[in-house]
């Protein structure tokens, strides 16, 4: 049995989106799980050298089954990715020693990164990163207020991401899509900033570089293709979003599986 690299954890409550696992090395040797009864079985079965724990909205259930592999596999560093996010979450998260925490949309690179460093550690056990908690440290840890009282309303803005899945390779304006949230434009904006931690046209640029991404990792399309493919008019404008995104060009980044296929 190969050697499990990571485990990815996968308790977002809304699994239709895209989830962060697409940005990971297609080289590493990754498992994938949902639900949160198949954690420890997958722990037991090949313990990885990461874990990462993705969220959208994190509720008590699903904090704790992080806060259990920090209780049952304390040498095992955990990432934390989440699009809900506070101060107090932070904080948590920092009390029960998660390696890193991301909140969402974030740099494919810094994910990528993060684990990168852990893989790369010769010995984790004895590396300060991996130090085992105390137990009673972590039991003790209250969650944060806002995990409390969860609310089964999706966001302001949810239906804004629905449309850029499925148009994003069509123009979009955002008028139209401000009017598919029942808001004028500028309170729109607003609230997508706030929601999302970035602009709409940032939200919708990144999308569009992630299914690049995912084209590009078919050996047998053309470059050229794809920059109109994932809704670009301009092949130009696409590689620097693209290089500033990924950090590197999308014939550098298509070279690579070209290389390995």
């Amino acid at each position: 049995m190969d050697v499990l690299q990571v485990l990815w954890v996968d308790l977002r409550s809304v699994q239709e989106q895209v989830s962060s696992y697409h940005y990971l090395n297609k080289e590493w040797t990754v498992s994938r799980v949902s639900h949160i009864d198949k954690i420890d079985q997958k722990m037991g079965e090949n313990p990885p050298k990461v874990v990462c724990f993705e969220f959208d909205y994190p509720d008590i259930p699903r904090l704790s089954a992080l806060r259990q592999v920090r209780c049952l596999f304390p040498s095992t560093p955990v990432i934390m990715l989440t699009k809900q996010h506070s101060e107090a979450l932070a904080v948590w998260a920092l009390r029960v020693q998660v390696w890193d925490y991301l909140v969402k949309p974030f740099q494919p690179q810094e994910l990528v990164a993060s684990i990168a460093t852990l893989l790369a550690a010769d010995e984790l056990s004895t590396n300060k990163i991996s130090q085992s908690p105390q137990r009673a440290n972590l039991l003790s840890n209250p969650f944060p207020p806002e995990v409390r009282i969860q609310t089964a309303q999706p966001k302001k803005t949810y239906p804004a991401e629905l449309f850029v899945e499925t148009h994003y390779h069509e123009k979009i304006y955002e008028e139209e899509v401000a009017q598919l949230c029942g808001l004028n434009v500028g309170t729109f904006s607003r609230h997508f900033k706030k929601e999302h931690k970035v602009t709409f046209r940032g939200y919708l640029i990144n999308y569009r570089i992630f299914k690049a991404r995912e084209l590009l990792e078919n050996p047998n399309v053309m470059v050229t293709d794809i920059a109109y493919t994932v809704g670009f008019n301009d092949p130009s404008y696409f590689t620097r979003m693209f290089r500033r995104i990924v950090g590197v060009s999308p014939s550098h980044y298509h070279q690579t599986y070209k290389i390995t296929t």
